[in-house]
């Protein structure tokens, strides 16, 4: 899968979880984000290409709780921008 593939589902995925209300003040179940993954099509290799692209790009970040996930001010901004 390319980068610009990768980048293209991050940003949709980063879209939809905006949508659904995450942010960067709260952490997030990765369970949910997994799930709201599988609503918008993205499983398999191309949800774990876009997550892991989403950590390169500093848009999420390791939770100190587990199971979690946190959305950064930028990962935010992506998911905000049209």
């Amino acid at each position: 899968m390319t980068d610009q593939k990768d980048r293209a589902n991050a940003i949709r995925l980063l879209k939809a979880l905006v949508a659904r209300g995450a942010n960067s003040k709260e952490p997030i179940a990765s369970a949910w984000i997994t799930y709201v993954a599988l609503e918008i099509g993205l499983a398999g290799d191309e949800l774990h290409s876009a997550v892991a692209y989403a950590g390169t790009q500093n848009w999420f970040e390791d939770s100190h709780m587990p199971g979690r996930t946190s959305l950064t001010p930028a990962g935010e901004g992506a998911g905000e921008s049209s």
